[in-house]
């Protein structure tokens, strides 16, 4: 699973995402759980390290 911090929202992640998981949502980044394979694509991209992976 994959959760989203202090997001600057730059949207790199969602131009990484190859499974479309992360979507914008009232102002914010969410990402879709039942979409996330844990690839680490958007961990990797994002400029000020706001993705972080958990089990």
């Amino acid at each position: 699973m994959v959760v989203i911090g202090a997001c600057q929202g730059c949207g790199a992640c969602l131009l990484t995402c190859p499974e479309h998981a992360i979507r914008p949502a009232g102002g914010r980044l969410v990402v879709r759980h039942d979409r996330c394979t844990g690839c680490g694509e958007c961990v990797e991209v994002c400029p000020v390290d706001a993705i972080t992976e958990v089990d």
